[in-house]
């Protein structure tokens, strides 16, 4: 398996930023609590599952961009990353909007992690959109 950094395009290195952002997220607090400030895994596992998967997902599709000779494993992984933006995005941007019992006020890694959702979502849909093999080259029309 040879790494190809020219293979890489706007829309992966997209995707590893909002990978990172998301997963970096889910680790910081989410919500202020009468006992103390609580991140998605404590406060919300429900919601912390989807992310991590789109964050993994986001990180994959990096990986499989820079190691694959043929366009066919990375659109199938855009494809699944896609989905799962989306999933992420749906479920954090929900629970952005109403508070869970007991918690007295939402926290800066719930805005990251509804950033980095958003972020994954694009990134894999502008994956799947650039028909480009690597960074420089002009699109086939």
């Amino acid at each position: 398996m040879k790494i190809d950094p020219h293979r890489i395009r706007p829309a992966e290195l997209l995707a590893l930023t909002a990978g990172l952002l998301l997963a970096v997220a889910l680790f910081l607090p989410w919500y202020d609590f009468p006992s103390g400030r609580e991140d998605a895994w404590r406060a919300l596992p429900v919601t912390a599952v989807p992310a991590a998967l789109a964050a993994l997902s986001a990180l994959a599709l990096v990986a499989t961009t820079l190691t694959q000779r043929s366009a066919a494993l990375p659109l199938i992984v855009a494809l699944a990353t896609t989905l799962l933006g989306l999933l992420s995005s749906v479920v954090v941007a929900l629970r952005a909007t109403s508070l869970p019992m007991a918690a007295t006020a939402r926290c800066y890694g719930l805005w990251l992690g509804l950033a980095g959702s958003l972020a994954v979502l694009v990134a894999a849909w502008l994956s799947l959109r650039d028909e480009r093999p690597f960074w420089g080259v002009p699109a086939a029309r």
